[in-house]
C-alpha cells in the first residue's frame, strides 16, 4: 500500500512536528541557567506598581443614586451643584466618574472627595473599580 519512501516521508513528518510542538514551546538558544539582564520578572513589575503612588479623581458629590456617587471634578462646589441635574456635558471632558458605595456609607451632595481606583471601566461615564474614598475638609 504505502511504498518505503512515503512511509519515511510520514515518519520524518509526524516527528518533525511531534518535536516542533513539544520542544518548541522554548526557543533553540534559551538557556535555563541564566538569566537575561533584560528580563522582568512579574513579581517586580507588580511592586513597581504598587510603589507608584495612585492620582485620585477629586470632586464634589453632586449625585446620590442607588450605590452610587457621582463626583464632578470641577473647580468650586457651586459650580459642581449647576450640573447636578444634566451633568452629561462634563462626561465628554472626562469630568464625571460613578463610584459605587455601601449602604452604610453617607455622603451628602456637595461633599469633596479623593476617589482613589485601581482602575475604570471603559463605560461612559466611567465607574470606579475597587474604590477608595476620602473625605476632604474644606
Amino acid at each position: 500500500m504505502f511504498n518505503k519512501k512515503q512511509k519515511l516521508v510520514t515518519t520524518v513528518t509526524a516527528l518533525t512536528l511531534g518535536c516542533g510542538f513539544t520542544f518548541g514551546l522554548t526557543p533553540a538558544f534559551a538557556d535555563s541557567t541564566k538569566v537575561s539582564a533584560n528580563n522582568t520578572h512579574v513579581h517586580s513589575i507588580q511592586n513597581q506598581e504598587q510603589e507608584q503612588e495612585q492620582e485620585p479623581f477629586t470632586g464634589y458629590v453632586i449625585s446620590i443614586e442607588n450605590n452610587y456617587l457621582v463626583v464632578a471634578a470641577t473647580p468650586t462646589k457651586d459650580e459642581a451643584l449647576t450640573y447636578q441635574h444634566d451633568w452629561w456635558d462634563l462626561v465628554s471632558q472626562n469630568k464625571i466618574l460613578r463610584v459605587p458605595v455601601s449602604d452604610s456609607e453617607n455622603y451628602k451632595l456637595g461633599e469633596k472627595l479623593n476617589v482613589y481606583a485601581v482602575g475604570w471601566t471603559a463605560s461612559l461615564p466611567p465607574i470606579a473599580v475597587m474604590p477608595t474614598i476620602e473625605k476632604l475638609t474644606q
